[in-house]
């Protein structure tokens, strides 16, 4: 992940481009990650 991370930070952007494509994908696999996170209980509180 810190590959993909380090990538697509470097990559300029531009509209209609396959690093648009890759960070979309990139963004939803994270975000479902984190989602699945917060089913199995690895997430810190407030009071953590």
């Amino acid at each position: 992940m810190d590959f993909f991370k380090k990538t697509l930070s470097q990559v300029n952007t531009q509209d209609n481009t396959l690093y648009d494509f890759i960070y979309d994908l990139f963004f939803f696999a994270e975000l479902q990650e984190s989602e699945d996170d917060i089913r199995n209980g690895r997430v810190c509180t407030l009071e953590e």
